[in-house]
């Protein structure tokens, strides 16, 4: 067992969290099984770390593994960005060498950001994804991860047929769904320029079928909305998914800038889940995220780094570009905490067993060095979220085993 004397700061809604000065977290066997405020008589055995503060593990939504080496290469807009260096820099994958140690890359900066669950697209090539759930598993990550499926208006060597690249995704499910409590697949199409309605529907049947989890991309840019509009004759990019049948409740959409109240109602009534990138969509100058709106009509709003468009796996730097990349609408710091922990839980599921400081939940855990100066307690959720790196990650653990240490 370990037993730590530290700070707390613990989500228990969207607007509020508790913050534990001087309190013990112990876990064993990966549960957390107590939380208390110190005792003097009783507390002698713990580790001390009143210069720290205890986290539920950050949680990201939604990013590309096989992106992570392009970080920051610059182009006006998404389009021409995906020609020049996504897909050139996910064509190198095919070499299995590569693939490891990207994703060896991918998931050690992960922990070193304190992320403890991640939603992730690969390459295009199943071998790619293999390897990156070989390495998941070997270092213990909790995550979803899936193959991107594409089988049109993509360079040729990333494009596979649709048979094929569907009958592969359906083998890696199988393969990796309920195998490790860990790690699960999601199925993942890029978006709907690359893939074809028959392809798109296919998927959609299968996941229905079997309640299995989606994620793709929505009304990103402009250009590529009037193109998809062009592609599949509707009169809205949303139409497209729906009409497949992609929209579900396991679900999750990223980016959804551009959708008029007609679409963000139709995503309100299948369930579907958001996810929320401020720091890609401001790189890319793809537009603002309607929070205010999207967050009215109760559809569950995440946060993602989106990396490579989103510049680091840092989700503290994701929950303070989520509330700057508000023009008038202001987050409060404590639900911008609230989306990179138990928000982002809860839209997977996994809030019963992740995502706050509980006992009985799973000992996904972030510990920050706090810094030199006092900081006011009421100003500390604001702090954590604004201050950028002056929070250095001291340790991240998963499932109570420690997977990165300063």
């Amino acid at each position: 067992m370990r037993k730590i004397r530290t700070n707390i700061v613990n989500p228990v809604s969207p607007d509020y969290a508790f913050i534990g000065l001087d309190y013990v977290i112990s876990w064993e066997d990966g549960i957390i099984n107590n939380i208390h405020s110190y005792q003097p008589g009783v507390d002698l055995d713990c580790e001390e770390r009143l210069d720290e503060l205890c986290l539920p593990g950050l949680i990201d939504i939604h990013t590309h593994l096989s992106q992570y080496r392009i970080r920051g290469r610059y182009e006006p807009s998404l389009l021409s960005w995906l020609e020049k260096n996504v897909f050139p820099e996910e064509a190198l994958s095919q070499n299995l060498d590569f693939a490891e140690k990207i994703a060896t890359d991918f998931f050690q900066a992960l922990f070193a950001a304190g992320t403890t669950t991640s939603v992730i697209y690969t390459a295009p090539y199943p071998q790619a994804c293999e390897t990156a759930f070989s390495i998941a598993q070997k270092f213990g990550a909790r995550t979803l991860i899936g193959m991107t499926i594409m089988d049109q208006n993509a360079p040729s060597e990333l494009l596979q047929s649709t048979d094929f690249v569907f009958q592969e995704s359906v083998e890696l499910y199988h393969k990796y769904h309920n195998v490790s409590p860990l790690q699960d697949y999601i199925f993942s199409p890029r978006f709907a320029i690359s893939c074809s309605f028959n392809l798109i529907e296919k998927i959609a049947r299968f996941a229905q079928d079997n309640s299995a989890w989606i994620q793709t991309h929505l009304s990103e840019n402009q250009i590529e909305i009037a193109n998809v509009i062009q592609l599949f004759g509707t009169d809205t990019y949303t139409q497209v998914y729906e009409n497949a049948g992609l929209l579900t409740p396991h679900t999750i959409l990223a980016h959804c800038i551009h959708l008029s109240p007609t679409e963000m109602d139709i995503l309100a009534k299948y369930d579907c889940k958001i996810a929320h990138c401020p720091d890609s969509n401001f790189f890319l100058k793809s537009g603002e995220f309607n929070y205010e709106a999207l967050y009215s009509r109760n559809l569950k709003i995440g946060v993602g780094s989106d990396v490579a468009a989103g510049t680091t796996l840092n989700m503290l730097y994701h929950s303070k570009m989520a509330n700057y990349r508000q023009s008038v609408y202001s987050i409060s710091p404590e639900r911008l905490f609230y989306h990179i922990t138990l928000g982002n839980a809860t839209m997977l599921g996994y809030q019963d067993k992740i995502g706050s400081l509980d006992s009985g939940k799973e000992a996904d855990l972030c510990f920050l060095k706090l810094p030199p100066e006092p900081i006011p307690e009421d100003s500390l959720i604001s702090a954590i979220c604004f201050y950028g790196y002056e929070f250095p990650v001291m340790e991240t653990v998963i499932a109570g085993r420690t997977v990165y240490s300063r």
